[in-house]
């Protein structure tokens, strides 16, 4: 269900920008990815899988589109204890991906694709705040949002 509505949406709207990330012809991964997933391997040392494996088909040393060192980035791939992560952020399985921060689709106007706004990144802790309220006192005044929004399938 999901590829076909990727392939509906892309076909109906013309939006040139999905053919950046998904594929129809030359899919190499799960939901049209045109990257193969990566080798890459979380801090637990188990394989990157799902989402994860997606984005680092891209954002890794050797492709080089703003790489990420697993080691150097917020911990992806676990389940959480103490951070108040909306559900909605959340994969199905209740794990934390690059998609509980992030919603790359072309759609999402923020500061590097983030699932708040910050003000183009000038509102960082507002952010960080969204989940980790504690550690951010001074913003914490203002509430998050009710909910998260709604993350593409």
């Amino acid at each position: 269900m999901t590829k076909k509505l990727i392939i509906l949406s892309c076909l109906v709207f013309h939006d040139e920008n999905c053919i950046k990330c998904h594929s129809i012809h030359q899919a190499k991964g799960a939901k049209l990815a045109i990257v193969a997933p990566t080798n890459e391997k979380y801090l637990t040392g188990e394989p990157v899988k799902g989402v994860d494996a997606f984005c680092l088909g891209c954002h890794n040393k050797n492709v080089g589109i703003m790489p990420i060192e697993m080691h150097k980035t917020h911990p992806v791939g676990v389940t959480l204890k103490k951070a108040k992560v909306p559900t909605t952020n959340l994969s199905a399985e209740g794990i934390f991906t690059c998609t509980s921060c992030h919603d790359p689709h072309p759609s999402n106007p923020n500061y590097k694709y983030l699932v708040i706004d910050t003000k183009g990144g000038k509102d960082l802790g507002k952010f960080c705040s969204y989940c980790h309220p504690a550690q951010a006192p001074a913003v914490r005044a203002e509430a998050a949002p009710a909910t998260a929004p709604a993350k593409k399938k």
